[in-house]
């Protein structure tokens, strides 16, 4: 029992990198110009077949718009890989020192609070021993640099 409580005390952010603003956002403007590339690619091939309706055009757009959680529920986005960093799960981190991805619902959360709050969420990853914008708070997430 208390290697279990000395294990939670154990502090890991000596080992950890944290990435700079400037990684988070050369990632941010990658996938952001992936979107725009599939948003133009789908509505080439939508009108190219002439499918006009909106219910299809909907789906479409919705999973252009979930590219992000869906991604960083995987670990990262393509962006995010190019540029070496990782999404990894704040509180398995934190107490064990183990590198877990994030569910989708925590990602959920995070793209959306994310979208939410914009560029004042990075603004706080410098108040954060472990570079969490409040984006990665809400979504119990930790973006490292591998």
């Amino acid at each position: 029992m208390n290697e279990i409580l000395d294990e939670k005390l154990i502090d890991h952010s000596d080992l950890f990198l944290k990435p700079s603003l400037i990684l988070r956002v050369k990632s941010n403007m990658i996938d952001s110009a992936i979107i725009i590339v599939l948003m133009c690619i789908c509505s080439i091939i939508l009108n190219g077949l002439k499918i006009e309706s909106g219910n299809i055009r909907l789906s479409t757009m919705l999973l252009i718009i979930l590219y992000e959680p869906i991604f960083v529920a995987l670990g990262s986005t393509i962006g995010q890989r190019i540029m070496g960093l990782e999404i990894i799960k704040s509180s398995a981190y934190k107490q064990y020192g183990k590198i877990q991805k994030i569910n989708i619902i925590n990602s959920f959360f995070r793209y959306i609070s994310k979208i939410g709050l914009s560029w004042i969420s990075l603004l706080t990853i410098h108040s954060s021993k472990y570079g969490q914008a409040i984006h990665d708070k809400i979504g119990n997430s930790i973006m490292t640099h591998k």
